[in-house]
Order: C-alpha cells, then sequence, then structure tokens
C-alpha cells in the first residue's frame, strides 16, 4: 500500500505540495492515531485506509471537538488479545495470486466467497476459542486483583465472529460466579465507544480489553495524551503463564544517534516504562514466591517513579506536559535516574 500510495503522490502531488509549502508524511497507523489526538497540525489531512479504524478515529475526534480533553487523572490499562484471538497479527495475510473466486470452507460447509483478482489484499481472522478464554481470565482477576471496572471493546452487531468472544466472556463470568468468585464489573461496548469512553469520559480506574490492533491504536493515544510513548509499559502473558513486562515503545532512534554521536556523553532517553516493567516483574515474582519484601519494593518503586514525574523531574519529551509547566525541571536519563532513586531511598 506504501508503495502505490507514495508512487502517486510523487508522480501527480509533489511538486504541488511542496510548492505551497506543504509536508507529506507517511507513519504507522497507531502513530498516526496517537498524533491525531494528541499532537496535530494546526490544519492537515489525514488518510486512514483500514476503515474501521477510521470510523473510530472519526468519532473520537468529534467528541473531543465537543467536550475537549479532559484532565490526565485517570489510570488507563488496556489489555490486547493478541494472535489466536482473531486480527491482523498472526492470521492469513498476503495478496491473491491471481484473478478467481475466493472461498471459505468451514468443516465442508462454504461461508462465504468473492471474485478476487491478482494482488487483491487478502486477510483471513480465526477465532481460538480457547485462547480468548485464557484472555478473558486475565482481564477479570487483573481487574479484580487492581479493583478496576472493565469496557470490553467488540464489533459483534456487525462482525459475526465477535459473537464468539460475547459468548466466552459470559461463560467465564458464569464459571467465576459457580465457584465463588465474584467477577468485576465490566460492560461490553462498540471499540468506537470504548475509545471514547477511555479518552474523553474516564472512570478513575478502569481496564479497556481490546482485539489487537484496536489495543494498539488506543494504547498509543492514551500514552501520548499521558504525554509520552515512553511512559507506557506493557505486560505479555501467553497460555501457559509465561509472562514478559518490556517497554513497548519504539527505540527512539534519533536519541541513539545523538548517543552514539557524543560516545554516550548525551543520553535523553524517558526510562519510564522500563523501570515500571521491571517493577511489574518484580512483584509478579514476588506474589508468585510469596514474598512480601520484594512486592513491598516494587510498589515503592513504582511510586518513586510516579513521584518523581510529579515533582517535575522529567526527560525532554515530557517538557510542558506536566500538571506544572512552570517547575519542571529537565534531566537526561541518568539524571532522571538518580531522581528517583533518592525518592525511592526516602
Amino acid at each position: 500500500m506504501r508503495t502505490v500510495i507514495e508512487e502517486i503522490y510523487r508522480q501527480e502531488y509533489q511538486q504541488q505540495v511542496e510548492s505551497l509549502g506543504l509536508a507529506y508524511h507517511y507513519e504507522l497507523i497507531d502513530a498516526q492515531a496517537a498524533r491525531i489526538v494528541a499532537n496535530p497540525p494546526e490544519r492537515a489531512l489525514w488518510g486512514v485506509p483500514d476503515n474501521t479504524t477510521g470510523r473510530k478515529l472519526f468519532k473520537l475526534v468529534e467528541q473531543l471537538k465537543r467536550y475537549g480533553i479532559p484532565k490526565r487523572e485517570a489510570q488507563v490499562s488496556l489489555s490486547r488479545m493478541s494472535a489466536g484471538g482473531g486480527d491482523q497479527y498472526g492470521s492469513y495475510n498476503m495478496p491473491a495470486a491471481e484473478d478467481g473466486i475466493l472461498k471459505v470452507i468451514v468443516d465442508g460447509e462454504e461461508k462465504h466467497a468473492r471474485r478476487v483478482k491478482e494482488g487483491d489484499p487478502i486477510l483471513l481472522m480465526s477465532n481460538d476459542a480457547q485462547a480468548i478464554k485464557d484472555w478473558v481470565l486475565q482481564v477479570f482477576r487483573d481487574a479484580s486483583r487492581k479493583k478496576k471496572e472493565v469496557y470490553f471493546g467488540l464489533k459483534r452487531e456487525y462482525m459475526n465472529y465477535d459473537e464468539v468472544f460475547s459468548t466466552v466472556i459470559t461463560d467465564v463470568r458464569y464459571e467465576l460466579a459457580q465457584a465463588g468468585t465474584a467477577p468485576p464489573s465490566f460492560m461490553i461496548m462498540r471499540p468506537s465507544s470504548q475509545l471514547i469512553k477511555m479518552i474523553t469520559d474516564p472512570p478513575r480506574n478502569a481496564l479497556y480489553p481490546a482485539q489487537n490492533l484496536d489495543g494498539d491504536i488506543f494504547s498509543d493515544i492514551s500514552a501520548a495524551l499521558g504525554g509520552s510513548l515512553a511512559t507506557a509499559s506493557s505486560i505479555i502473558e501467553s497460555k501457559n503463564g509465561t509472562m514478559l513486562f518490556e517497554a513497548p515503545h519504539g527505540t527512539a532512534h534519533d536519541l541513539y544517534l545523538k548517543y552514539q554521536e557524543t560516545d554516550g556523553k548525551e543520553a535523553h532517553f524517558n526510562s519510564s516504562a522500563l523501570l515500571f516493567a521491571v517493577a511489574n516483574a518484580l512483584e509478579t515474582l514476588g506474589e508468585r514466591e510469596g514474598n512480601d519484601p520484594l512486592v513491598n519494593y516494587a510498589t515503592q518503586l513504582k511510586e518513586a517513579l510516579i513521584d518523581t514525574v510529579d515533582a517535575g523531574i522529567i526527560t525532554g519529551d515530557l517538557k510542558g506536559k506536566t500538571a506544572n509547566p512552570d517547575k519542571e525541571q529537565i534531566v537526561d536519563m541518568q539524571g532522571f535516574l538518580d531522581a528517583v532513586e533518592k525518592q525511592l531511598a526516602r
């Protein structure tokens, strides 16, 4: 798609755009969504090739025009259902090899057929009921442990396969109730409504479970509104309980080049997401082993990180985005780590 877009731009529009002093940019859809909401230019035309994502962003922007962006006082947590639950990642995705008729046959029954031409994009999504159930159990477990409201985002009104998700959610809720475990309060809504709820009318403490592509986009939007993509930390959990704690943002290539050019003397990376990931990992390890001192240390590390930013000691990517910009103190990565260490020692 990028090849086609940029070929059309170069052949038909580049000269005219540049003569007007305008610019053309191509970026990943999650980064584009974050920029639309959190840091838009004064005037811009946005091309969103994914129709469902485009609708969500359009509805969100209309709500933001009407109500504005609320103060950043809510804690936003997202749970993404990744490969195995039906989405772009981990599914069948390729162009058609030739002209013809594409049929989808499940257990010998023809479910769908349509004509395709060579090069047409083909995306097939599948649902693994057990993977979905494991995900829903994780959602309810985390929400109960941290006392969070749950807002699921599903397309079940117009995507038949999403009925599988709502059926599993109901089944898990019933199983938990039968076992004497009360599931947290939850709602099921369309992803567009879920996004609007998360950004324009968030409860104090909520969890937003979404399918993988929606979650990818929503997490970038919420992190950007919070100040920086470097403030979002991630936990990935497999069906067998193996967990990965990470900073899901990109590699900040421009900052890395500066780090190399100065022989390591200028390091302006924001280590917040990585610190939070370490704290989450230590907390989980402590809970699994019944190690209360380790759990307490992990909690204190998170609090020290939050208190450091609250005190106005920040890296450059958060400049002007704290509650009191006039009292901000911009530091490099080492200065930020030193400040967190001082908070931790208190």
